[in-house]
């Protein structure tokens, strides 16, 4: 009967190797997965978060009101300088069907000032605030859309739905 060998220190190595790699793969496709998901959200810098709420239902000719929420955060460990070419150019936004084709847009009633608007979010900090937006009957009507908001140079956008 033969003995048996004891592995050898390459073979053993490689053996390693391999239950190291098959781990590393394992990790990085768990991580993958989860962020692919959005189950794990990395924290972004500054963060701009929009919801927008209709007051009243819509009805004929009557524009319709909404109120567009923003909140910024700064989740980062220094000051950030929030700055816009003028007060126009603070906040915007535009609406689009569920098709994603565009529907209306912030209109720009009087001119602004040339004038550079700067504040600053300090460091774990967030602001909130609130526009109220009035629809056009004429091109909104009652389903679901999607409103794209820039707010101090941050985007993001969210769902609408006009009853």
């Amino acid at each position: 009967m033969a003995a048996l060998k004891p592995p050898s220190p390459a073979s053993e190595l490689g053996q390693r190797m391999i239950n190291m790699s098959v781990a590393m793969i394992a990790i990085v496709g768990v991580i993958a997965y989860f962020l692919y998901t959005g189950a794990v959200e990395p924290d972004e810098p500054v963060k701009l978060t929009v919801s927008a709420v209709q007051r009243d239902a819509a009805s004929g000719e009557k524009s319709i009101p909404m109120n567009i929420d923003l909140r910024l955060e700064n989740n980062s460990k220094e000051r950030i300088a929030l700055t816009a070419p003028n007060q126009c150019e603070i906040f915007r936004w535009f609406l689009t069907d569920s098709k994603n084709e565009f529907v209306q847009s912030q209109s720009d009633e009087g001119a602004c000032t040339q004038v550079t608007v700067s504040t600053a979010l300090d460091a774990h900090r967030a602001m909130n605030e609130s526009f109220p937006v009035e629809l056009d009957p004429n091109r909104v009507r009652p389903g679901e859309y999607r409103i794209y908001v820039r707010y101090w140079g941050h985007e993001a956008n969210a769902p609408v739905t006009i009853r």
